[in-house]
């Protein structure tokens, strides 16, 4: 019987007893028939290179752009925001084909209620750490800006397309930079821990919201980090999208 392209072994799994860390990791992350190819450099290429650019570079005054937003170029943002997302989530998908290891290798698999209880402690613990951060960051002089809540909609139809949205940034954002990045940076340079990788995408991810400034570049990258290891403690992209889903959600009532 053809094994479920989204079933995917758990990263820690004891029973998987083997020497080497690295044959470990793709024997557990659903990665062990991994065979590298053109699709797997072009897209780690736009993640590393493009993705940031682009995420970035909308504007050279963040601040005026965002306070000069009106219903229309608001939803039109929104609009081009969700189809890049899920562009590059289709050239994901077509990498993970041509891998050998379909969506499994990055993640997906059974979604499980544990899924929703491992995002909402993360939310509170992680919510927890960056609010220090951001004090912290503040006491030193730079803090973190407060323009960036003028992107969520005040109209019924505006809050109805910021859902999308944020389910759009859920599922993409993390199937890009947690499930994909890092284990396509483990397994393309061979490392032997998760450390690289982890860093490697958090800057990354940190670099594509850099329109909120440095500060915003700080908190966002160790949001990063702490996503990855989450991925990595609970070996599935559940958890991950799940909490990122309701972060960005719960703007619409808590603005920040």
């Amino acid at each position: 019987m053809e094994q479920n392209q989204y079933e995917r072994q758990e990263i820690f799994n004891p029973a998987i007893d083997d020497n080497d860390p690295f044959t470990r990791f793709k024997q557990k992350s659903g990665n062990l028939n991994f065979k590298t190819s053109w699709f797997t450099y072009i897209s780690l290429i736009f993640i590393i290179v493009i993705y940031p650019i682009l995420g970035s570079g909308f504007t050279e005054d963040p601040s005026s752009f965002l306070k000069n937003l009106n219903t229309g170029t608001r939803l039109i943002l929104f609009i081009s925001t969700m189809i890049l997302q899920w562009a590059v989530f289709l050239l994901l998908y077509i990498s993970t084909y041509r891998e050998n290891t379909f969506l499994k290798g990055l993640g997906f698999k059974k979604i499980r209620s544990v899924d929703f209880a491992w995002a909402f402690a993360f939310l509170l613990t992680s919510n927890a750490i960056l609010s220090g951060l951001a004090w912290l960051l503040a006491k030193i002089g730079l803090p973190m800006p407060g323009d960036i809540g003028l992107l969520v909609p005040q109209d019924i139809a505006g809050k109805i397309v910021w859902v999308a949205v944020a389910l759009t940034a859920g599922i993409c954002e993390e199937t890009t930079f947690r499930g994909y990045l890092i284990t396509r940076l483990r397994l393309v340079g061979k490392f032997k821990s998760w450390v690289i990788p982890i860093i490697v995408s958090s800057l990354i991810f940190g670099a594509c919201h850099a329109y909120q400034g440095f500060p915003g570049f700080i908190v966002i990258s160790v949001y990063g980090a702490l996503f990855a290891l989450l991925y990595i403690r609970t070996g599935s992209i559940w958890p991950v999208i799940i909490a990122h889903f309701f972060q960005d959600f719960s703007a619409l009532f808590f603005p920040h």
